[in-house]
């Protein structure tokens, strides 16, 4: 005898369409949030790259660098109950990229060199972070 999963039974079309017609009327209403379009990753990060280029270039920047991960890490310092969205796991990258390569830097000064090779670096520090 074997014993089957307690499956769910799939919705009917015309189950379907009253669910949609439910999502709709309930948009309109403005209980539910609007449709949002998709982001173009790829035009965005042209976009923005561009765009930092021009306006935050330099060092002197740095100011507005930090405040930006502020706002984009709202869960830092917090309790740890709060769940770390996928674009905050992005910015802690980035974070810890930089801890890593000042570090490693740190080490290349200790050893004696002032120079390393950026493959180096890449396989050491920016690769095993990035394939977390």
């Amino acid at each position: 005898m074997t014993v089957r999963k307690k499956g769910y039974k799939k919705l009917t079309n015309a189950q379907k369409k009253l669910n949609k017609e439910i999502r709709e009327e309930m948009r309109k209403e403005g209980i539910l949030h609007p449709i949002k379009p998709r982001l173009n990753r790829t035009k965005f990060a042209k976009e923005v790259v561009a765009e930092f280029r021009e306006n935050l270039g330099s060092f002197g920047d740095l100011e507005y660098i930090h405040a930006a991960i502020r706002w984009m890490t709202p869960s830092m310092g917090k309790s740890s109950k709060i769940k770390v969205t996928a674009e905050e796991v992005g910015v802690l990258k980035v974070l810890k990229i930089a801890v890593e390569i000042k570090k490693f830097e740190a080490e290349i000064k200790a050893n004696g060199d002032s120079k390393y090779k950026y493959m180096d670096l890449y396989e050491k520090v920016v690769a095993p972070i990035r394939n977390l």
